[in-house]
């Protein structure tokens, strides 16, 4: 019995939905039963104890660690703080100065083009842009 192509194509859509509700009812159940053995607490009891143990927080006596010199790090903490202050204040005064660090280089860009170059440059002319 041969069926007509419009009959065809329902009967495998309607597979093809059918495998879908079966596939997503199958990730739901194997979802849940994950989940149940997961949270089990003989399963949480067993991955705390293997922590522990890979972890090292069984029997390990732990070296100490050799003492460090604090000036060296309180003068290294001084000297940073007091760099940081300066660098903020510093870029305080170029943003109310000369509007940003790009205004600062348009500035020094033209004392320096200035000194160097006792005589005029004719502007490069650009095309216009399209």
């Amino acid at each position: 019995m041969h069926l007509k192509l419009d009959d065809e194509i329902v009967q495998i859509e309607n597979r093809i939905a059918g495998r879908k509700t079966q596939i997503t009812r199958v990730g739901r159940v194997a979802g849940q039963r994950s989940l149940d053995v997961l949270a089990s607490p003989v399963t949480i009891a067993g991955a705390l104890a293997l922590g522990f143990a890979v972890g090292g927080g069984l029997g390990r006596k732990r070296e100490k660690p050799p003492a460090r010199r604090t000036d060296d790090r309180t003068a290294k903490a001084k000297v940073s703080g007091i760099a940081g202050l300066a660098l903020s204040g510093a870029m305080w005064f170029i943003k109310h100065q000369f509007g940003g660090p790009v205004g600062l280089a348009h500035v020094l860009m033209e004392k320096f083009s200035r000194r160097n170059s006792p005589r005029e440059y004719p502007a490069r002319e650009f095309p216009p842009r399209v």
